[in-house]
């Protein structure tokens, strides 16, 4: 009997200091592990507040956020390239004696070079005596006679059939935009005519520039000497290489510099293989250099069809754009941003582009009217940007009326710049 009473009293005593555990446990998880004071959300912390006066010497106009029917786009990167067919070779049309523009140094590789600028002058090889020729004198002359007479018969030859090239070119191109427009052709095939139409025009001009300095060169029978003639860059561009010098003899036919022209240029666009059939080609795409938060950059380059290109590594194909360049700020090898139009639309939030504003982080923002003649600033993600409009990926919600005009300066006044 003593031996139960015990057993009865030792299982009470373990349920009571379990109970008491649970209840301090109980106790103890209702502590917090951290506990804010004053939780402050972040567009509370930047109301502005202006007068009707200071608000009109701020010059404070208004737009809205809307949700809209914009196009899909997608933004990858960007290499510019050189189109083929715009890196002009000159080379010594017979064998001579280079020297230096006259009153000007040298160009050297990288300058940029204007169409018709001077490079070297050049003075064909021919016996220096000015009296009687010797029988073997009297016979290099004739050769060289010879050779001048065959290379410009060579250049004019060579420049009409650059001109025919040019005119089977552009037949081919109007019969391609024809069937386009017919219904009977596809787009691929006029941007391939009008490639093809270019390259020839771009031979017929170089073919011309040599057959205009090939006509120029003179023999002088009396002295047997052939005067003097200075070698010009046929077209505008970047001075890519020097193969010789001032003062060197050259060969017929060796290399003496090279010209790119860099106007226009090509974008090389490397896109996932199984994105690629998203992008519309039809569209162009938008052309932004990197660090440039405000878009002031922003170009338009249209698609061009080029010879196939691809990665097999980083499963990547090649699309091929092309931007003008008239300024040169865009060098081969320059990478940009490069927001590609895909199939399709899509709702999004938009908002007038002059609207946003970045700050020193990178950060994107909008001022929104909460009242009359008060403002917060609102944190915003950008997409991209079409002209004078930013697609959004957050932001206030639509109908929010948001500062345009004077955005800028109420940033100012907000962190008292000027006062």
């Amino acid at each position: 009997m003593s031996q139960r009473v015990s057993i009865a009293v030792f299982m009470i005593w373990v349920a009571s200091t379990a109970g008491c555990g649970t209840d301090q446990d109980h106790a103890a998880s209702k502590v917090k592990p951290a506990e804010v004071a004053h939780h402050v959300l972040e567009e509370d912390l930047n109301t502005v507040k202006l007068t009707e006066k200071a608000e009109q010497r701020l010059g404070i106009r208004l737009g809205n956020v809307e949700l809209a029917e914009v196009r899909r786009g997608r933004t990858v990167g960007g290499e510019v390239v050189i189109p083929p067919g715009q890196q002009v070779v000159v080379s010594a049309p017979i064998a001579g004696t280079l020297s230096g523009p006259v009153g000007a140094p040298l160009p050297a590789p990288g300058a940029k070079l204007e169409i018709g600028q001077p490079i070297f002058r050049f003075k064909p090889l021919l016996t220096p005596e000015r009296d009687v020729l010797t029988p073997a004198e009297r016979v290099r002359v004739a050769q060289t006679k010879a050779d001048v007479a065959t290379a410009q018969l060579e250049a004019e030859r060579q420049v009409q059939a650059t001109r025919i090239a040019v005119e089977t070119a552009q037949i081919a191109y109007d019969r391609a935009v024809q069937l386009l427009q017919n219904k009977a052709g596809s787009q691929r095939r006029v941007d391939e005519a009008e490639a093809q139409l270019k390259l020839a025009r771009e031979n017929h001009a170089t073919a011309q520039a040599r057959y205009e300095f090939l006509s120029g060169i003179e023999l002088d029978q009396q002295a047997g000497e052939l005067a003097s003639h200075v070698i010009v860059s046929p077209v505008a561009g970047v001075l890519q290489s020097v193969e010789a010098a001032a003062g060197e003899t050259v060969g017929a036919g060796e290399r003496l510099f090279s010209v790119i022209q860099t106007d226009p240029v090509w974008i090389r666009v490397p896109i996932y293989v199984g994105h690629w059939r998203e992008v519309d080609t039809g569209q162009p795409a938008s052309i932004a250099e990197y660090g440039d938060h405000t878009r002031a950059t922003l170009r338009s380059a249209r698609y061009v069809s080029a010879p196939p290109s691809a990665n097999p590594n980083a499963t990547t194909v090649d699309l091929f754009y092309e931007l003008a360049n008239a300024d040169g700020q865009l060098y081969p090898g320059q990478r940009l941003s490069v927001t590609l139009p895909l199939q399709g639309s899509q709702r999004s939030l938009v908002v007038p582009f002059p609207a946003v504003l970045y700050d020193v982080h990178g950060g994107e923002w909008v001022y929104e009217q909460r009242a009359e003649h008060t403002y917060a600033r609102r944190r915003i993600a950008i997409s991209y940007v079409d002209g004078n409009t930013a697609v959004l990926s957050r932001g206030p919600a639509p109908g929010t009326k948001v500062v345009t005009d004077g955005a800028v300066e109420l940033f100012g006044t907000e962190f008292g710049v000027g006062h």
